[in-house]
């Protein structure tokens, strides 16, 4: 038996933002192409205690063989079993085991000021013993270090301690909108990026009962945001290097060219170069054929001019042994590009 995951689709008004609900048909799409009738979505299906909810009544009246297991997330809170009229959804606003062919299911709703291990407590005589496996809606702090650029603090908190308490086979989480994956802790992301803070094509979670296996499937939203920074270090051929840098992070994307027109990106260029002109006229070259974020343009505000080789070769030494650090640019440590934009100050600006 496979079912499908997802969480944080964050619905409002279709008028407002049609790509959301568009990015659940898709999944609906692809359940149907996979011969898949369950889907569970862990958390934040609404937006900011949004309590419209004809419009989502519409689109599963749409797909009366799919069954929808909801639980409530942060966003979501007022969310209750008596909230949608539809007969083929569920919602949980409490600790509730559910069996999908023989595996416990523990759905853990959001509740405010709680943690998770307190919640799953609730049902621990339920679940001890067995492989099964939690769904909830909050932060892992078990080593995924990434955070929710949107909702800053603490949510319904798990830990690797509770994990080795409890021994769930798998975890399935929403409430961060990154796909990640750590041991046997899961987040699905967002189907659809809300902002710029989530880039790239976006994806759900298809949990096989036969295998105990969690596979993510790739979803191409109508809205697919990018946010591409560029680090100039002074050079003969820099803009060689540019280019062949661009055709990189662009073919990274792994989109098909119908799907450019859904691409909204910003393009920034740091550090130092031997010609801004020419930095802001290759990346208009490039990114043109897409929408840029805020419709602006390629900014190159944080370029500045060097035509010093001494330090341009110091520069380009730094840069690589940058790129050589084993060192984990996630989460909340600064990334590679800040490293590196910070390290190109130290060099060409001493003492600012």
């Amino acid at each position: 038996m496979k079912i499908a995951i997802t969480a944080d689709l964050h619905l409002t008004t279709y008028d407002d933002h049609p790509e959301r609900y568009n990015a659940l048909e898709n999944i609906f799409q692809q359940m149907k192409e996979q011969g898949i009738d369950e889907l569970i979505i862990a958390g934040d299906l609404f937006d900011k205690n949004f309590v419209n909810y004809a419009e989502f009544e519409r689109v599963c009246k749409q797909y009366p063989h799919v069954r929808m297991y909801i639980i409530r997330g942060n966003h979501d809170i007022a969310l209750s079993p008596e909230s949608i009229a539809v007969q083929n959804v569920v919602i949980y606003s409490e600790p509730t085991v559910q069996t999908f062919d023989s595996i416990p299911f523990l759905f853990v709703p959001y509740k405010e000021q709680a943690t998770m291990s307190e919640q799953i407590a609730v049902c621990e005589e339920d679940i001890a013993g067995k492989d099964w496996v939690l769904i909830s809606h909050g932060d892992y702090y078990g080593g995924l270090k990434e955070i929710n650029p949107l909702e800053p603090g603490t949510f319904m908190p798990l830990s690797r301690e509770n994990i080795s308490t409890f021994k769930p086979h798998t975890v399935l989480l929403g409430h961060i909108h990154k796909p990640m994956q750590q041991d046997s802790v899961y987040y699905t992301g967002s189907p659809c990026g809300l902002d710029l803070s989530e880039t790239g094509t976006r994806s759900f979670l298809v949990f096989d009962t036969a295998g105990m296996k969690t596979e993510p499937h790739k979803l191409v939203p109508d809205v697919l945001y990018y946010d591409e920074s560029f680090i100039i270090v002074p050079s003969e051929n820099e803009m060689e290097l540019l280019k062949t840098e661009i055709e990189r992070r662009i073919a990274s994307w792994d989109l098909e060219q119908k799907d450019y027109g859904k691409v909204t990106v910003r393009v920034r260029a740091r550090g130092f170069s031997m010609g801004r002109r020419a930095v802001f006229t290759t990346l208009k070259q490039y990114f043109d054929v897409f929408n840029y974020y805020h419709g602006g343009e390629p900014s190159v505000d944080e370029l500045e001019e060097s035509v010093d080789q001494q330090l341009s070769a110091i520069a380009k030494r730094t840069m690589q042994l940058i790129d050589e650090l084993e060192w984990n640019f996630d989460g909340d440590e600064p990334d590679r590009q800040q490293v590196k934009a910070e390290a190109l100050k130290a060099i060409y600006r001493p003492g600012t």
